[in-house]
């Protein structure tokens, strides 16, 4: 996403800093970025490009192989069908909040894309998915790839041109789940390059790889904040945590990422709880909490307050603290 942002000429270097992502960090084959940080920086860039279909054509900017083991492994495949079923059941390497299911109904074949838990999967993620599954296998596996139709939840864009351009397939808005369907004549068709004993042993590598995945650990997350919490007011910025921490800001953010979350948003988190403990107390000025937190104007402490709650902070303590007769406790 951010390739095709910049072969358009808009630069991104202050959006990877918002999303508290580095360049490193993206060409690091074994980091992993949380969902919520990509999805934020693909919003932003989607925004800056004003190009709503831009999660669609940007796979289209990674070369063959950018996957590592998930592309080879496709392509080794013997068939359409058994090279979508790998890429479903190794979709861990790429995300793991993201599942992607195969399902058959008669002569129909469905790759059915979920998140863990059942919850619907953002619309951008959904197209740039299932758009870089059928634009690789055309880009070297069988350039004749036929969908027989996409099937999204998502309702139905100003532009669908898109859409049909990409998938070279009828499109469905406002289904019922995120689908790509195939026709039985197409999943069993025959990959060209299928190599079996190949496949097999790139196989067990993804499995190898897949079970070395690093589980999140929340207390490398407790322990960041505590960090944050005695670096306050200076030096809570995320050279001073990882200095204090005694490893490299990189080492930081990748422990972070394990943990699905980013050092903005643990910062966040903290900032925020202790802002709405510091009002409750109403003899602590506001001037004070923004400079108890690190802030170094009191405008930048007001525009983060009303992002963390939708109010800014004097509203809240009149709400919240001054006026108990609206049915909100005097917090303790």
């Amino acid at each position: 996403m951010v390739t095709a942002a910049e072969a358009r000429g808009f630069p991104t270097d202050d959006l990877l800093q918002r999303a508290s992502l580095t360049r490193e960090t993206l060409e690091d084959p074994d980091a992993r970025i949380p969902g919520r940080a990509a999805l934020e920086l693909w919003h932003s860039l989607i925004e800056r490009t004003g190009d709503p279909a831009l999660q669609l054509m940007a796979p289209t900017q990674l070369p063959f192989g950018a996957y590592r083991v998930i592309d080879y492994l496709v392509g080794a495949s013997g068939t359409v069908g058994e090279g979508i079923e790998r890429f479903a059941r190794f979709f861990r390497l790429i995300a793991d909040a993201i599942t992607l299911v195969i399902e058959r109904n008669g002569d129909a074949h469905f790759l059915c894309l979920d998140m863990e838990g059942g919850a619907p999967t953002p619309p951008v993620y959904v197209d740039y998915v299932f758009a870089a599954l059928v634009g690789r296998i055309r880009m070297r596996i069988r350039p004749e790839l036929r969908v027989d139709r996409v099937e999204l939840r998502r309702p139905e864009p100003a532009d669908t041109a898109p859409y049909s351009e990409r998938f070279q397939a009828p499109v469905r808005f406002g289904a019922a789940r995120d689908r790509l369907c195939f026709t039985a004549a197409e999943w069993t068709s025959p990959i060209a390059g299928a190599d079996v004993a190949l496949a097999r042993v790139l196989e067990e590598h993804a499995r190898i790889l897949a079970a070395r995945l690093p589980h999140a650990s929340t207390d490398f997350v407790a322990t960041v904040r505590r960090s944050i919490m005695a670096a306050l007011p200076e030096n809570a910025d995320e050279e001073g945590v990882a200095r204090a921490l005694h490893v490299s800001r990189r080492t930081l953010q990748r422990k972070l990422a394990e943990s699905g979350t980013t050092f903005r948003v643990v910062l966040d988190a903290v900032r925020r709880g202790l802002a709405e403990s510091y009002l409750a107390d109403s003899g602590v000025s506001i001037p004070e909490v923004a400079f108890m937190l690190g802030f170094s104007e009191q405008s930048s402490f007001h525009r983060a307050f009303q992002r963390w709650t939708g109010c800014a902070p004097g509203r809240w303590r009149r709400e919240r603290v001054l006026s108990p007769r609206r049915g909100s406790p005097r917090p303790a």
